[in-house]
This record gives structure tokens, C-alpha cells and sequence, in this order.
């Protein structure tokens, strides 16, 4: 992105509303979402609402881990073991 650009978007930042900035902020995240498992790699399909669910967001990092079915069981397994 060039400076113009820039600028152009901090302008448009200013102008808009605290709900508007949430909705944005969340928008951008959203795109953040990997394309696959952060940790086996398994592709993840973003129309599959059930894969949705295993969305990890950070928002004050603007951090977005995707964890697949298998990878959220193995976890939730290993915290009830050494829980």
C-alpha cells in the first residue's frame, strides 16, 4: 500500500462510527482465517458452518487460529486427562 492509499484509509477510519470501526475490525479478521488447520494442516472449508465453530480469534493480538475436529477432540481429551 502506497502513502496515498494510506492516508486515504486512516481518513476513512476516522469518519466512521465506533460500530462501524467494530464491524470493520471484525470483517478484517474474518479474512485472517487460515485455509488450514494451525495445527495438523488439514484444509478447512469456510462453508462448513460445524469447521466454523473451531475459530480461535484473538482480537487485541488480531490473531486467528483454525483448529480441525480431530486437533479440537485431542485437546479437550488431554485437558480432561491432566484436568
Amino acid at each position: 500500500m502506497n502513502r496515498k492509499q494510506r492516508r486515504k484509509a486512516e481518513k476513512v477510519k476516522k469518519s466512521l462510527t465506533p460500530s462501524e470501526q467494530n464491524l470493520s475490525e471484525k470483517i478484517f479478521l474474518f479474512e485472517q482465517i487460515p485455509v488450514a488447520c494451525t495445527t495438523c494442516a488439514e484444509p478447512f472449508d469456510k462453508t462448513d458452518k460445524s469447521m466454523a465453530s473451531k475459530v480461535v480469534v484473538r482480537e487485541e493480538q488480531q490473531q486467528v487460529r483454525l483448529f480441525c475436529p480431530t486437533c479440537i477432540k485431542k485437546t479437550q481429551e488431554a485437558l480432561e486427562k491432566n484436568g
